[in-house]
């Protein structure tokens, strides 16, 4: 393993001050997935940077809306009244994050958003919600929507000296679904879709979520539609990995977006 310098700031400012004045730099939040990454030599930073004391680890219920902080870890959403109640689509996700009772009290959906990995549960989920994301830096904040966050895959809307201080959702006024398929219990998922407001959001088939309008859900017309904004991803963005390749994506990926629709629309499947 590489040596290394680490730096527990303690405040915001901290951080974005740390980050103003260095160069390859690791941040750790949860540290399910970046922590792995060090100890096997995939990343070799020369400063690593702990946000745990940094107070990024609540969660503000508004009255339209909720405010995640960097830091909240998936059981503090499962034990938000807010998030149960007026976030069902959030909560579902939570309750089976993969990975179990381990990653529910460490890891974090900030995380999940910033690793930008497209299958796994958070992107397609917080596309659908209507997320905005708070970036900071030593210059200051801005707020950029999870579907222009992600910019492709593992490839997030952060600058060298940026980072993710909290994640803004609205709360729902309509149903909604969540569905993954995955080949195992701990397996990583193959495919997502969250629906939610009259669309389905499919992680998994492409670099980044894709978000598809459904002026129709009955549940042809929702299989038709999808498949047919499937075929429209130019290759170059198909997403294949060690789990599946594209060709089974798309074969599955339509009736996933069904069984997350009906979910969120009784009425689907009914003339």
């Amino acid at each position: 393993m590489s040596t290394f310098r680490t730096v527990v700031p303690k405040s915001q400012d901290d951080v974005a001050g740390v980050l103003a004045r260095a160069d390859d730099v690791l941040l750790i939040g949860g540290g399910t997935l970046t922590v792995p990454a060090l100890v096997r030599g995939d990343v070799r930073p020369s400063l690593v940077v702990d946000l745990g004391r940094a107070g990024m680890d609540r969660i503000e219920v508004q009255p339209d809306a909720i405010r995640i902080g960097a830091l909240v870890c998936y059981q503090q959403l499962l034990d938000c009244e807010g998030v149960r109640t007026r976030l069902p689509l959030l909560h579902r996700l939570c309750s089976g994050i993969t990975g179990g009772i381990q990653i529910r009290n460490q890891g974090t959906l900030v995380g999940a958003l910033c690793a930008a990995r497209p299958q796994s549960d958070g992107p397609a989920a917080l596309v659908a919600l209507g997320a905005d994301v708070v970036v900071r830096s030593s210059g200051g904040s801005r707020v950029v929507g999870a579907s222009e966050f992600m910019r492709g895959a593992e490839d997030p809307d952060l600058g060298p000296d940026e980072f993710v201080t909290a994640i803004h959702i609205p709360f729902q006024n309509s149903d909604s679904g969540y569905v993954k398929v995955k080949f195992a219990e701990s397996s990583w998922p193959v495919l997502t879709a969250a629906a939610a407001s009259g669309h389905v959001v499919i992680g998994g088939v492409a670099d980044v979520p894709q978000r598809i309008p459904l002026p129709d859900l009955r549940v042809d017309a929702v299989r038709g539609v999808v498949a047919e904004h499937l075929d429209r991803i130019a290759p170059p963005q198909r997403w294949s990995d060690l789990r599946a390749d594209w060709d089974y994506r798309r074969r599955v990926a339509p009736e996933v977006a069904v069984r997350a629709v009906s979910m969120a629309f009784r009425e689907v499947g009914h003339d």
